[in-house]
């Protein structure tokens, strides 16, 4: 198996025993035990869980930091380009991302304490969460926009990410991750067009 499927594979195992236990809650043996694979073999990939978590959110980041970029790259202002582009933050943050930023969410102060700090701090300057709000609020907002559009603009996006991942607030059991982002967008959007 390629040396990046076991890093994928372990990383699935991982969020899903993060998930079920918790992340405090999860050794590293739980996950080679899942895996079916020895403690070294995880070691190759990952020193600690730590780098495990830190590896999911960076994925993450790096996700949404292709997306503004190629947002900046088209300089559209459009209707139709922002809705395109809430739409793919829509795939984002309800699809995989969904799990690992709830994660993230629920483990704050892990995140904060990795041992890696100087290389989450070079992410975080360039894609972290206060930086995408800017970012993105900034290519949903036309150049000339009253200050209503302006804050249309911001409530849509963070009724859209925050609406597909907040811890414990909105947990609808009768509603599927498609359901819950083909409403979140329509509702983003409907922000938009008012």
């Amino acid at each position: 198996m390629a040396t990046e499927d076991t890093r994928s594979r372990i990383q699935v195992v991982a969020l899903e025993l993060f998930t079920e236990h918790g992340y405090d809650g999860t050794s590293l043996r739980e996950i080679s035990e899942r895996l079916g694979v020895t403690k070294a073999a995880l070691y190759y990939h990952f020193k600690s869980k730590e780098e495990i978590l830190l590896s999911l959110f960076t994925d993450v980041q790096e996700k949404i930091g292709r997306l503004i970029e190629w947002a900046r790259e088209q300089n559209d202002f459009s209707l139709e380009f922002r809705k395109d582009l809430l739409a793919r933050l829509a795939d984002l943050v309800y699809g995989d991302s969904r799990r690992v930023m709830r994660l993230l969410q629920e483990n704050q102060p892990v995140l904060r304490s990795l041992k890696s700090e100087e290389h989450s701090r070079e992410h975080a300057h360039q894609h972290g969460p206060g930086q995408w709000v800017v970012d993105m609020t900034e290519l949903l907002t036309p150049p000339d926009a009253s200050l209503r559009t302006r804050m249309r603009a911001r409530m849509a996006f963070v009724s859209l990410v925050f609406g597909s991942f907040a811890p414990g607030m909105f947990v609808e059991q009768d509603a599927s991750a498609d359901e819950l982002k083909t409403v979140g967008l329509e509702l983003a959007e409907e922000l938009l067009e008012s």
